[in-house]
């Protein structure tokens, strides 16, 4: 192999790829940027086994060939070189990186064993990618981190109405649920993308220009670029929580509060709390009451001015489960609706009413 190649060009693109490459103990080729010289064109790609990337980019080819060399050694390379060109030539089992003055001599691993990504067929569907991507961001932090049930690990996406993707992650004690416009999109069944690759995904999106086509099957979804960026994700097996069912229907209390009221208020409370993160909040018709109590450093009682219309009542909650979505809702004030004692709080925008987020109280 024999390639001349711009550098930035070539940077932008292992910046792209290279993150997905992982240490393995089975299959050190996945620590590995594939690089791949065939009929003139120029195909780096990477893998973890879980996603997959494809990044085409032009060169001046001298000579075809393929090598395989670890990802993060092949960046830092890259990213010294400060010459507008840089030259990869393979001699023996080695890749050798030249640009201006420099030579550097990478070894490589051997390449026959790294996987082959799977690349799905069809017309596919044009996603607004900036869209996708708030959606997976606005949700993906709800998900378990327990890999005991991988469909609580994955982000739920299905369409609730036309024009638009809803979705949702959960852990069982939090639910968050996020909804989008998605003018081109029609789903016949829902895709359930396992958290960390969703976050993945979503870096990919947010570094690219322009929006892909997305394909999928039962097992693998696909976004593919203008510019030939191909990137595949396992899909999780398994079905997703029927949520519906434990969303209250009926409130017997709603407080209206400022959001940023209420991002303070939980800053000073996260200084006591015990080991369970528990805050306390009682609600009455004019305000809402939290309090901290840790045995080692003290209490803490604060109040904020609320709007309330219902019963007055007092629950508990995992404090890091309250104050995590605060940041997703864009509206100023925000509409606590309580199902009562010892059912579920769900949180709302007072005007956007794309968010919906559910959190389980804590027993006293």
């Amino acid at each position: 192999m024999h390639i001349t190649l711009d550098t930035k060009e070539l940077q932008s693109k292992l910046e792209l790829v290279g993150r997905v490459s992982t240490k393995h103990v089975t299959l050190p080729v996945l620590q590995c940027v594939l690089i791949s010289v065939q009929k003139g064109v120029v195909t780096l790609k990477a893998t973890n086994l879980e996603v997959g990337i494809e990044a085409s980019l032009p060169a001046k080819v001298e000579e075809e060939g393929v090598i395989a060399v670890p990802a993060s050694v092949l960046i830092q390379t890259i990213n010294y070189n400060t010459n507008r060109e840089v030259t990869l030539q393979t001699e023996d089992t080695t890749l050798v990186v030249e640009g201006g003055g420099s030579r550097t001599q990478i070894k490589s691993i051997p390449h026959d064993e790294f996987p082959t990504i799977l690349r799905l067929d069809g017309s596919g569907q044009s996603v607004q990618r900036e869209l996708f991507s708030l959606g997976v961001k606005s949700a993906v932090f709800a998900a378990s981190l327990s890999s005991i049930k991988p469909e609580l690990g994955s982000v739920y996406i299905f369409q609730k109405k036309e024009h638009s993707l809803t979705f949702v992650a959960t852990d069982s004690f939090r639910l968050m649920e996020k909804t989008v416009p998605q003018k081109n999109i029609t789903l016949d069944s829902s895709l359930l993308i396992p958290a960390k690759n969703a976050t993945e995904i979503t870096r990919i999106l947010d570094l690219m220009n322009d929006d892909p086509l997305m394909r999928f099957t039962e097992n693998q979804c696909s976004f593919e670029f203008s510019d030939g960026l191909y990137v595949t994700t396992r899909l999780t097996t398994g079905s997703f929580p029927d949520y519906a069912q434990i969303i209250p229907k009926e409130y017997v209390t709603h407080s209206t509060v400022l959001r940023s009221d209420l991002m303070q208020i939980l800053k000073k409370t996260n200084i006591f709390l015990n080991k369970f993160s528990q805050v306390s909040l009682h609600v009455t018709d004019r305000s809402i009451t939290i309090s901290a109590n840790n045995g080692e450093l003290g209490t803490t009682t604060e109040s904020l001015a609320a709007e309330t219309d219902g019963d007055d009542l007092t629950l508990s909650f995992n404090q890091r489960y309250v104050s995590e979505v605060l940041g997703h809702l864009v509206d100023d004030s925000i509409v606590l609706h309580f199902a009562g004692i010892g059912r579920p709080m769900v949180i709302e925008g007072v005007n956007d009413k794309s968010v919906r987020y559910l959190v389980m109280p804590m027993n006293k």
